[in-house]
């Protein structure tokens, strides 16, 4: 590695670290001011309000990263151009390859590290922070009922599930109803946390249980159970792994849950597209720098970090306008997962390339 290596490496990676710190402090504090409310309406031991953040912080770094190093560029190639390092480098016959070089290596680099924690570290992350907001804070205060939109016919019931976290055996808003030979409804059970025991039996929390008659449906008997034990005979694997976010779920458990979906007759698209998805977020930093080149060249001397903000803004709101355009095809299968990932990179890779090449030194 050169001097001008290292010098451009230092200033970008100084940049990058500044901008960086700025991002996840006012993205932590938004986070926590939205949370904090919950947190108290709930209860919540002292404990979440500190633990929460943490297990949110690998979800954090990898939403602000892209923004991070799009700034960075800016203010690196923006300062030198403003300062007139850019313009003695040229006139000492050194092109802007070479000077771009080193935030091309570095950006490699977050994009191998992105893409490692997009597979393992950020899923966790999100399973464990939204575990802490769904179920460890709601202290004595039991928070508001979700509508059921998720279920399964198991024999002679049908149960559904709110949200499912198959790692720790957790099932919320859990409805069982259970049903005769002639499909009338016997008896409903409704509970606001389930826990798996043993052997397929789970501890019903908060559980409230309604009788019918078989011939008239009406109300037989009508009871409330702070804890109550229910056979369902499925472990969590059995039972609760239909309902995993796919943003919850690592790389590997998405490939397995994938194949599976498929051999019952399922229509994995969404998980397909998950998983194009964690490869393609990846390599965004290297597109932000193709991108911020140019666009900080453009500006000459009046290369200010205010503006460079602007511009990373409209950039950015470019960019995932046409993700999200590219992943509702996706998603409604209009385009395979894997053009409908890629397809927002291409483009922005394609325009950071053209604005590049008219650069004139």
């Amino acid at each position: 590695m050169t001097t001008l290596d290292r010098y451009v490496l230092k200033v970008f990676t100084r940049n990058l670290v500044l901008v960086l710190l700025t991002l996840v402090a006012l993205y932590g504090l938004i986070e926590f001011v939205e949370r904090v409310d919950d947190l108290i309406e709930h209860q919540a031991a002292l404990k979440y309000y500190l633990l929460y953040p943490l297990y949110k912080l690998p979800v954090i770094l990898s939403n602000t990263l892209s923004m991070a190093v799009l700034l960075a560029t800016f203010a690196t190639i923006g300062g030198f151009s403003r300062t007139s390092q850019l313009a003695a480098m040229f006139s000492g016959g050194i092109a802007l390859s070479r000077v771009s070089r080193p935030l091309f290596m570095c950006s490699l680099l977050l994009a191998l590290l992105a893409l490692a924690a997009n597979l393992w570290l950020v899923p966790w992350s999100s399973r464990e922070s939204n575990y802490i907001l769904r179920t460890e804070s709601r202290g004595s205060v039991p928070q508001v009922e979700e509508v059921h939109d998720l279920y399964f016919r198991d024999g002679q019931r049908i149960i559904s599930i709110g949200q499912s976290y198959p790692a720790k055996g957790v099932a919320l808003d859990l409805t069982i109803v259970e049903f005769n030979e002639q499909f009338i409804p016997l008896k409903r059970i409704d509970a606001e946390k389930a826990l798996h025991v043993r052997n397929g039996q789970w501890r019903l929390e908060n559980a409230v249980t309604w009788d019918f008659h078989p011939q008239t449906r009406d109300i037989e008997a009508y009871a409330r159970h702070p804890e109550l034990i229910v056979d369902l005979e499925r472990k969590p694997a059995e039972m609760l792994q239909l309902w995993d976010r796919p943003e919850d779920l690592t790389i590997d458990e998405l490939l397995a849950f994938t194949a599976k979906l498929s051999s019952e007759g399922y229509d994995p698209k969404a998980y397909r597209m998950e998983v194009q998805t964690r490869f393609s977020a990846a390599v965004i930093p290297i597109i932000m720098v193709l991108v911020g080149i140019p666009f900080a060249l453009q500006r000459g001397r009046n290369a200010g970090f205010a503006g460079g903000i602007v511009i990373s803004l409209v950039i950015f709101a470019v960019y995932f306008f046409l993700y999200a355009i590219f992943a509702v095809f996706g998603t409604i299968a209009v385009l395979p997962p894997l053009l409908a990932a890629w397809a927002a990179n291409i483009l922005m890779t394609l325009i950071g390339t053209w604005f590049l090449l008219r650069v004139d030194n």
